[in-house]
């Protein structure tokens, strides 16, 4: 038999069986894939690429001729050819890329550009795959031929089309029969968990979170799968997201750091520290409503900055766990109310702890006044109160109105703070100013 007429053979197993083809070749190993696969034109290449997991078909697709890599990266469809380009590294993909014509590879390359925030940037695509016509021995085999750096508890498993159907655990893969079918170990429920490869990291953070799952499969429009996702990974990219918001807080870009030149830094902070003075304009304007009762009892103005300074920290508490929350999905924005009723209890106890210290300070300081020492009482209880309800509310009302939760926040926190807290010091004080 001639090679042509076996190629010609292998072209019609492939088109016609696909089901037996994608098991045979999933079962083989890299060496003996190419072997099998040789003397395809690219028609039948991408079929055999589209029946293949993501791992077997980067090695496939990287041992081939030069012709056909051209050919499939020209003529492909989008999804085999994100299945391919997702699941390798970029020295690879820029070895395939470089013998295309610009206007080609800029074609190709537009395909691979997601949104920063979307599963695709992060997902893991070196994942292994079985075949759910295989039997455990045969599972295994393959198994230990794509074996990863990583190992999971559980396998994903495959149809003849790629397609992802669920997935089987290692536990059961040692314990059950080597000839038991891989479809009656399978847990098919697994299926609704599967993620898009242009889904926001946001929502599949929150999936893992719900369903308390240590990895979740990433699948084309289709549904053949991609590559698997992590908690790890999300872990890490959370926690990258709120080193940036607690940046983004005060109003610092992200893009500064701490060896940034100085032109870098005065440009991104400068905004911000405007909208600050306009905003300590407005505090200062409260205290301009009671000069002349500052006037008369200027031990007021001593105290003024006390009471600003511990409702700012008590705000700036509510507001770090609320950002916290909302970036880890620990709360929605429905939760607006649970949440600020949660602050405000703890914004009228841990008033009430301070003022008692508080106001044993003032009493002494100020040679036993009754006045200053209830004063300064009631404001501290009140301010802080308000300043948790304002420190939960603040993000909330940031992100609903479509915008970072944590971009500036604590500038709108301190202006709420500084103003309330004022207002309150010194409306109690010209009411009780006879107690002075």
């Amino acid at each position: 038999m001639t090679l042509a007429t076996l190629a010609t053979l292998r072209q019609h197993y492939v088109e016609f069986f696909p089901a037996e083809a994608g098991q045979f070749l999933q079962s083989l190993s890299d060496d003996q894939l190419v072997e099998e696969t040789s003397g395809l034109d690219s028609r039948s290449f991408e079929d055999v690429i589209d029946l293949l997991p993501p791992v077997q078909s980067v090695s496939l697709f990287d041992n081939t001729s030069t012709e056909i890599q051209q050919e499939f990266l020209v003529h492909a469809p989008p999804r085999l050819l994100l299945k391919v380009l997702l699941s390798s590294d970029e020295e690879r993909r820029g070895k395939w890329l470089d013998p295309l014509r610009e206007s080609e590879r800029q074609e190709v390359t537009r395909l691979l550009q997601f949104p920063p925030n979307s599963v695709a940037t992060f997902m893991e695509s070196s994942i292994g795959s079985i075949h759910m016509g295989m039997t455990v021995d045969e599972a295994l085999h393959q198994i230990r031929v794509e074996a990863a750096e990583e190992q999971d508890s559980f396998a994903f498993v495959t149809d003849e089309n790629n397609c992802f159907v669920g997935r089987v655990s290692m536990q059961d893969l040692a314990l059950a029969n080597g000839i038991t079918p891989i479809r009656e170990l399978m847990d098919e429920t697994e299926i609704a968990l599967a993620v898009r490869v242009s889904d926001p990291y946001e929502s599949v953070a929150e999936l893992i979170d719900d369903r308390e799952i240590d990895a979740l499969p990433v699948v084309d429009d289709q549904q053949r799968l991609l590559g698997v996702v992590r908690h790890e990974q999300l872990r890490d990219v959370v926690e990258s997201d709120a080193q940036a918001d607690l940046q983004r807080m005060v109003g610092v870009s992200v893009e500064e750091h701490a060896l940034s030149s100085g032109t870098l830094s005065i440009r991104h902070r400068f905004p911000w520290l405007f909208i600050n003075l306009f905003t300590a304009f407005l505090a200062a304007a409260v205290v301009g409503l009671f000069e002349n009762l500052i006037a008369q009892f200027t031990a007021l103005a001593v105290l003024l900055p006390v009471v600003a300074g511990q409702s700012g920290n008590a705000g700036s508490q509510a507001m770090a766990v609320a950002i916290r929350g909302l970036a880890l999905r620990e709360i929605s924005i429905r939760q607006w109310f649970k949440l600020s009723s949660k602050e405000l209890f703890v914004g009228i106890a841990n008033g009430f702890l301070i003022a008692l210290v508080c106001a044993g300070a003032v009493f002494l300081w100020s040679g036993q006044s009754i006045g200053l020492t209830i004063i300064i009482a009631l404001a501290m209880v009140i301010s802080m109160a308000v300043a948790g309800i304002a420190g939960a509310l603040v993000p909330m009302l940031l992100s609903r109105f479509g915008q970072d939760p944590a971009t500036a926040s604590s500038i709108i926190l301190t202006t709420i703070t500084d103003v309330v807290g004022f207002f309150v010091f010194l409306g109690i004080a010209l009411l009780l100013a006879g107690l002075i």
